[in-house]
């Protein structure tokens, strides 16, 4: 698994731009997608061009089973 740290750079596709945009690695708090909760402070991709996020990193996952486990 690599592990990343906030502020390294990357590039990702970016589904609210439609294409490969350049990326960084920054703390955000992430709703899930069905909007039934929150993961808070987790380490994601970033879009340089619209500030979305467009990835989750590996090290991310055990935060994101425990808040999907807390909601539900």
């Amino acid at each position: 698994m690599k592990i990343l740290a906030e502020g390294v750079t990357g590039k990702a596709l970016c589904e609210h731009c439609q294409v490969m945009v350049p990326t960084y690695y920054a703390r955000r708090d992430v709703p899930f997608s069905d909007g039934q909760g929150v993961v808070k402070d987790i380490l994601v991709g970033v879009c340089f061009r619209c500030d979305g996020v467009v990835a989750l990193t590996p090290q991310s996952t055990p935060a994101i089973r425990e808040s999907r486990r807390r909601f539900g």
